[in-house]
């Protein structure tokens, strides 16, 4: 590309930018009460909105006594490119689906160990390098931060330990049947977080 089609095309970026419409004005909080608190917690927000009435929210996130506030997603790419994935039930779809391997950060544990350390506990798999690289939030009334890592050079020479509740099988996949899997509706839980790491990974 010239140097004349890179200022257009910069040009025209920053045009696009300033014609934004402008954000919304974000809603006040006034306070929050806990409700739920399990595994799962549930607080009721009270907000007003920009038109001074008031509403009541609904969110969500781990059970706020642990302390926990975030987890990992991990993408673990073995030396020849393939994918560890896990088959597992899961309660909300009441079904056995495929997932990516991750879980929670403990309070205080660095992201990128919490991200191999899971790694290793659902899959046996172990990693040459781990990187973090974003988060998401988990869903539109969450609190809860979905940190996103890619791991590579993962091999099955660690150890599996699963929780009680958990019936993890690594299964590796190629790349197209990971991607086949994503596209599938119903096969996959944590599909956002998947297809973020498929991006930074250059995988899209």
């Amino acid at each position: 590309m010239t140097d004349q089609l890179k200022n257009s095309a910069a040009t025209d970026e920053v045009a696009a930018e300033s014609s934004r419409p402008a954000d919304p004005a974000p809603w006040e909080l006034l306070g929050e009460e806990p409700g739920f608190n399990r595994f799962l917690s549930v607080s009721l927000r009270r907000y007003r909105l920009p038109d001074g009435r008031e509403v009541d929210w609904d969110v969500m996130g781990p059970k706020s006594s642990d302390g926990i506030t975030a987890g990992v997603t991990v993408l673990p790419l073995t030396p020849d490119g393939r994918i560890v994935t896990i088959r597992m039930f899961r309660a909300g779809p009441d079904t056995v689906v495929t997932n990516l391997p991750g879980g929670l950060v403990e309070p205080g544990e660095d992201v990128g160990l919490a991200g191999a350390r899971e790694l290793e506990e659902e899959t046996g798999y172990t990693c040459e390098t781990l990187d973090v690289v974003g988060w998401q939030w988990s869903g539109a009334s969450s609190t809860y931060r979905k940190y996103v890592a890619i791991a590579r050079g993962c091999r099955p020479d660690g150890k599996q330990q699963l929780d009680e509740t958990e019936d993890c099988v690594p299964v590796e996949l190629t790349v197209d049947a990971f991607r086949a899997e994503l596209r599938t509706p119903g096969a996959m839980t944590g599909i956002d977080a998947a297809y973020l790491a498929l991006d930074h990974a250059g995988l899209l």
